[in-house]
């Protein structure tokens, strides 16, 4: 794009050449129209008093006739140049206002200000296209854990109310379309301080584009996309190391899995839910008929995990023309006592009222309310400004799809290695998840656990480094938790979940696993164990006075 100084003079060219001819007619004008002085001799008016007189007659100053009166004749060119110049200057500065009311131009100025704002970041940060609700909630999560943000959206109202809102990290925004690939790059997807981008637009098309083109232009760039559709998602996921988040699919399975195996719920739950939220016993889902209301992206996805599980599910659906509706699906509008009695609700053990339209699902759940008490209702909220609604709602499970998104992506940005343990960990059956949950109980406190992770290295854990160089050092030297059956106070109370090495990774490490330089390490704990975990491994005094090992053998 144009640079909108260069931008400027090309449209100013004409008026100013006009400008210039016209002062320079006059000025020559008066240079060459014989005067006299104040003694009645020939006089003839030089440049400077020229430039001066037509300078402060054209701007409508008026000082006067100078440096003496003015002949017929010099007063004669006088009202040519008179309006000529004023007139001139009015079509200049016409041209002038015009160009700063062009939008074109205006966005010109937002882009190049906006390219100089990203050229002086000096820290890490990510670039989020789409600032929605769920952008609004990630944005805030990011700033509050002092990570900076570049938005991109279309939406100039919601560009606008970034800078009406507060942020421990102000972020920098631009309204434009992220799927044009001189957007981005000017947003700073190549830059050296762009540690990832975060596409969470209402359009798969638009979340497909950012990766193609994040892709091409910076492959090393960590890509998080949104995607609400099976073909997108399988089209993100074939190119590039790239993370896709389907609220759709994760509640689905999450559900699935409230039902097979509870403690694995509870994990999840806990490792992806909201920061600084308190931990939550999983729901008591029985097994029976289940009613899904809409058979749209979001109940083709619990229909994908649930009939997996051989969950007996009943469908309401209004719409006629999908020809690919489950066998039994009750044709008819699930706010109406007559769908919901045809489907069952009375013996039914649960209900989702799954539709694209909040008042329809409050609708749906009161409705099943009254046709059987005992109904477990999961309700799904689409708008985040309907969620005073929903507060005094009364359901058992809520599906929250932009806080799905914003929480899920935000956890695996705060511990990249919290994706692969949750992948391997999926495959635990409940009694070993179970076992899970009750040794990161023990070592928490009533809020969710505080999830993190560090390398042993130089820049992230000084103390540490230093120490490993000297002398060998097991997990057990540095950390306990309830399943060490030790009450060491020196020691840190958290839990090692995962350990990534050159060698190998490692689920849920052993007590006396060796720890290396260079390993990067999963941890779970309370939040005062983090704040103290962290100034340890940084500290020399602080790790001598905590982590006291009789230390025999060095390398």
């Amino acid at each position: 794009m144009p640079h909108p100084a260069r931008t400027l003079l090309r449209r100013l060219k004409t008026p100013l050449l006009v400008l210039l001819v016209v002062y320079t007619v006059s000025i020559i004008g008066y240079m060459l129209i014989p005067g006299v002085d104040d003694k009645g001799q020939p006089w003839q008016m030089g440049f400077f008093h020229a430039f001066y007189f037509v300078s402060f007659m054209s701007t409508t100053i008026g000082f006067g006739e100078i440096p003496y009166p003015f002949t017929d004749q010099q007063r004669y060119w006088t009202l040519v140049t008179m309006y000529a110049t004023v007139v001139t200057w009015l079509y200049g500065i016409g041209v002038f206002l015009s160009i700063f009311q062009d939008k074109i131009f205006l966005n010109q100025i937002t882009r190049s200000k906006f390219s100089r704002r990203i050229s002086r970041i000096k820290e890490p940060f990510y670039v989020v296209c789409g600032y929605g609700d769920t952008g609004v909630q990630l944005t805030r999560l990011l700033s509050e854990h002092g990570l900076k943000t570049v938005i991109i959206d279309t939406n100039a109202e919601r560009i606008h109310a970034v800078e009406d809102d507060t942020f421990n990290v102000r972020p920098i925004t631009l309204c434009a379309d992220a799927s044009q690939s001189e957007v981005l790059e000017m947003a700073g997807i190549t830059h050296p301080k762009c540690i990832g981008i975060i596409s969470i637009v209402n359009d798969d098309t638009v979340n497909l584009t950012v990766a193609i083109v994040a892709q091409l232009l910076n492959p090393k760039v960590r890509l998080i996309a949104r995607s609400e559709t099976p073909e997108a998602e399988a089209n993100i996921l074939s190119f590039g190391a790239n993370e896709v988040i389907n609220p759709f699919n994760i509640f689905a399975s999450r559900l699935s899995m409230a039902m097979q195996s509870p403690n694995m719920y509870c994990l999840y739950d806990w490792m992806t839910g909201e920061p600084n939220a308190k931990m939550k016993e999983p729901p008591n889902l029985k097994i029976g008929t289940w009613i899904i209301c809409d058979f749209g992206r979001f109940g083709r996805a619990l229909y994908k995990y649930l009939d997996r599980d051989k969950v007996n599910l009943k469908f309401i659906e209004s719409n006629r023309d999908y020809d690919d509706l489950p066998l039994g699906t009750i044709i008819g509008r699930a706010t109406e006592a007559p769908s919901l009695k045809k489907a069952g609700i009375k013996d039914a053990v649960g209900i989702i009222a799954g539709t694209n339209n909040d008042a329809n699902n409050l609708s749906i759940i009161l409705t099943a309310s009254e046709l059987n008490q005992d109904i477990f209702r999961v309700v799904r909220q689409n708008r985040d400004n309907n969620s005073h609604l929903f507060k005094v709602a009364e359901y058992e499970m809520l599906m929250q799809r932009g806080a799905i998104i914003s929480n899920t992506i935000f956890a695996f940005i705060r511990t990249p290695l919290l994706a692969e343990f949750l992948r391997i960990a999926s495959r635990f059956k409940n009694e070993k998840a179970g076992e899970l949950v009750s040794r990161i109980a023990a070592i928490v406190e009533d809020d969710i656990p505080k999830i993190w992770e560090f390398s042993l290295c130089k820049e992230e854990a000084p103390a540490l480094f230093d120490h490993i160089q000297q002398h060998q050092m097991h997990l057990e030297d540095f950390l306990i938790d309830e399943s060490f059956e030790t009450h060491d106070k020196h020691k840190i109370p958290a839990l090692c979940l995962f350990i990534k090495q050159d060698q190998g990774n490692v689920l849920l490490p052993e007590k006396d696993r060796l720890m290396h330089v260079g390993d990067r390490f999963l941890l779970c704990g309370s939040r005062n164990t983090y704040k103290k975990f962290d100034a340890i491994i940084r500290d020399q005094k602080a790790l001598a006075k905590h982590v006291k090992v009789e230390c025999s053998t060095t390398y």
